[in-house]
């Protein structure tokens, strides 16, 4: 068997849609009240929505195969660059979803948001957890 490089082999589109799903999560949880780890360990919400960003723009390249969308499209960084500061943007906007711009307590709409997203990335990150102990099971068999 000979070693193929990362690009000839682009995720599965389960996994594209774990990593989207997982992103939009993320995303999703900066609205009403921060949820339990990201509270504990006082993440800013503007973190939790670059990393959210960084993981839809990946799922979405990751899932391109075509050489005609390879070749129009810009450098991989600034496609995650940009879906990174959309991220924080987007953060920053869920300050919308709690009283006195942020500071008060989360309003019913951000709360149920917020419960909505948790959902959303708990699948999608069960999506990639699996797509990934079902590649790690298939490499043991191949060697």
């Amino acid at each position: 068997m000979s070693p193929t490089s990362r690009s000839d082999n682009p995720l599965p589109q389960i996994a594209t849609l774990g990593l989207i799903m997982a992103g939009l999560g993320l995303l999703g949880m900066t609205a009403g009240d921060l949820p339990g780890i990201a509270e504990q360990l006082a993440a800013p919400r503007w973190l939790m929505g670059a990393l959210g960003g960084l993981l839809v723009g990946s799922g979405l390249q990751a899932g391109s195969t075509t050489a005609e969308r390879i070749a129009r499209r810009p450098s991989r960084w600034v496609v995650l660059l940009v879906f990174t500061v959309v991220g924080i943007v987007l953060s920053r906007l869920s300050d919308l979803t709690r009283a006195d711009l942020g500071h008060g307590a989360a309003l019913p709409v951000g709360s149920a948001f917020n419960s909505a997203a948790r959902v959303l990335f708990g699948i999608g990150i069960g999506i990639v957890l699996g797509w990934v102990a079902y590649e790690a099971s298939g490499g043991r068999e191949r060697e």
